[in-house]
């Protein structure tokens, strides 16, 4: 098998490959496999730090086993079709790597699974498909062993490894899904069925405004110009829309005219203005941009313009110019516009299986979500809280009120980046664990009404970046903390009610 090695490795490899190529050992291993689903009814529970870190490395150990898996069947499918001849000792040894890795990935997904730190259904998806897993590849490993000794069997092998690469797929599949979102590898196969507008270039079917202008007004603006939120009246996503007035009294776009052009005017405003558009943080249009813009309006801001009929040399130069990068545009709107359509598939049967309600913020420009209780309210415990981790970041306002939530939970919720509301009355948070909350430097609101909330707990709060609105009726804190705290953190409003409710 391998020439350069010593006199005592190929003893060993020898007596290995003798032990494998013994009767009972096909049996065995069939057994074993045939044995293996019944690790679902073993309770394992553990605290050790050490075998929760071992548990950390399932999502990098399991790639090995699924490639070598890959790597057997190719071998096979090289032998059936392309009449390759594999030495029988390379696949009996790929063999045995592999059930030695799937062995252990199976032992550390186990220890992952001890840390709590996944739950639901995907989790029992991904933890059925590697019990089936571990079967197949052990019973695979176990046919071809017979297969060496009566070639008849080699269909039912053959079989058998094909079977163990789909659920190793399937498995890997909800892995994915569990730590990247539902449907995370297989997010994008809608976009490869469809003509995709990322790849066109300027030709005699492209026109000016759809194919050039829209996608960088789309790709610049419309997160805060469009159908659902019109920020200063102005909608830029729908051609008829940019013509109508908005709240400065003057519409978006006047032909012939870009002095009296809402959206022209705010565009060549100073960046330090409040009025300038794309405000700061987000990305302004190029020199080269705006000269089509206002080319466009000169030219009568019509919607049938050909780019074949434009014949000035510096604007159709511009356009061939910026044809890559509107192109690539074209590509981000159409994936973001899938993604979204993903994640709302997945929030949406998420709700349901939480039996919590999830909505659009409309107010948001970036297609955040809000995460509320139903009345009367139905139980939110930290297993349902997991359930929403490859998530966390797409929430904007949060109201758990009355749930089950804790102060070990608040490392969970200190992962909601994008959270700006946040309301915690009458759960059972002490308050220790509040100073987590510190690294949520978008929130501005927070609600700790009717919790044991104490003025240690409160101290914290000089930590946290952006909070406008502290409400703490019910807690024990007490005044003069209170004064302490106000006076210190300049524009901090602590209020002694109830506060609202979200």
């Amino acid at each position: 098998m391998i020439n350069h090695i010593n006199k005592s490795q190929r003893v060993l490899l020898y007596r290995i490959e003798e032990f494998f190529k013994k009767p009972f050992t096909s049996w065995l291993l069939i057994a074993s496999g045939v044995l293996i689903p019944l690790i679902r009814y073993i309770h394992f529970e553990t605290q050790s730090p050490y075998l929760l870190t071992l548990g950390r490395f399932h999502p990098m150990i399991l790639h090995f086993p699924i490639a070598m898996l890959f790597i057997l069947l190719l071998c096979e499918v090289g032998r059936v079709y392309l009449a390759v001849q594999i030495e029988h000792t390379w696949t009996l040894f790929g063999f045995v790597f592999s059930i030695l890795l799937v062995s252990i990935t199976i032992k550390t997904g186990i220890m992952l699974y001890a840390s709590g730190e996944y739950s639901g259904i995907l989790l029992d998806q991904h933890f059925t498909g590697a019990l089936i897993s571990g079967t197949l590849i052990f019973i695979s490993f176990g046919l071809y062993l017979l297969y060496i000794r009566n070639p008849k069997i080699y269909p039912v092998y053959y079989t058998g490894l094909i079977l163990s690469n789909m659920v190793i797929l399937y498995t890997g599949h909800q892995g994915a899904s569990m730590t990247h979102g539902k449907n995370y590898l297989s997010g994008y196969f809608p976009m490869m069925f469809t003509k995709s507008s990322g790849t066109q270039t300027p030709d005699t079917t492209s026109y000016f405004y759809a194919d050039v202008l829209q996608p960088i007004l789309d790709m610049k603006c419309a997160g805060c110009h469009n159908g659902t939120r019109s920020k200063g009246g102005l909608i830029i996503t729908i051609y008829k829309d940019l013509f109508k007035k908005g709240d400065s009294g003057n519409p978006g776009i006047t032909p012939h005219d870009t002095s009296s052009s809402e959206i022209y005017r705010r565009i060549m405003l100073p960046d330090s203005s409040d009025e300038h558009m794309p405000p700061q943080g987000k990305t302004a249009l190029t020199k080269d941009e705006i000269t089509l813009l206002r080319f466009w309006i000169s030219a009568n801001a019509l919607e049938n313009i050909k780019t074949s009929d434009i014949t000035y040399a510096p604007i159709k130069n511009k356009i061939l110019q910026l044809a890559p990068t509107i192109n690539k545009y074209k590509l981000n709107i159409e994936k973001e516009k899938f993604t979204q359509i993903k994640i709302n598939q997945d929030l949406m049967f998420l709700s349901k299986e939480i039996e919590m309600k999830i909505t659009k913020d409309e107010k948001d420009e970036n297609n955040l979500y809000t995460l509320s209780n139903y009345f009367p309210p139905s139980p939110f415990d930290s297993k349902k809280l997991r359930e929403l981790k490859p998530y966390l970041d797409r929430f904007s306002k949060v109201s758990l009120v009355s749930s089950q939530m804790d102060d070990a939970d608040l490392y969970l919720i200190s992962q909601m980046d994008n959270v700006r509301e946040l309301y915690l009355q009458k759960t059972r948070i002490k308050g220790f664990g509040l100073v987590q909350l510190a690294r949520l430097k978008n929130l501005e609101i927070l609600n700790v009404s009717f919790t044991d909330t104490d003025d240690q707990a409160l101290i914290d709060i000089l930590k946290f970046p952006a909070l406008k609105e502290l409400y703490l009726y019910g807690t024990r804190t007490t005044k003069d903390v209170i004064l302490a705290i106000e006076k210190n953190k300049k524009g901090l409003k602590i209020y002694s009610e109830e506060g609202p409710y979200f």
